[in-house]
């Protein structure tokens, strides 16, 4: 068994006035990509991050992965350089290409506060 890792890209809305959990603020998941056993990401997703996600069920915050490690963000614009970089530098994975295209769809001044979580399980 792996680790394993979903991502998730997410618009930070800021911190509620009627919900402050932790002091963090909420994001909301635009999209969510199942990048699965990719054992790559040690130079990335350095930071702990400020916000938290709703789950599918809408209800249960998302602050920590199935590791119970905290939520770790990057920027989209890193992201995609990181990939860009492996593709070159290391052996092909399949499912790079699609993730490297999802995130170069994003104009990431039509948003507010839009990152990348890293979600391990």
């Amino acid at each position: 068994m792996g680790y394993e890792s979903k991502l998730y890209v997410v618009d930070k809305k800021g911190k509620s006035e009627y919900y402050d959990y932790k002091n963090k603020e909420y994001a909301e998941v635009i999209a969510m990509f199942d990048i699965c056993k990719f054992n790559e990401f040690d130079g990335i997703f350095k930071k702990e991050t400020d916000c938290y996600i709703y789950a599918d069920d809408g209800n249960t915050e998302i602050l920590y992965d199935m590791y119970e490690k905290p939520l770790r963000e990057e920027s989209v614009e890193n992201v995609i350089k990181y990939l860009q970089e492996f593709k070159v530098c290391n052996e092909y994975y399949r499912r790079v290409n699609p993730l490297l295209n999802l995130l170069k769809g994003f104009n990431i001044s039509d948003w507010n506060n839009l990152v990348v979580l890293h979600f391990g399980y």
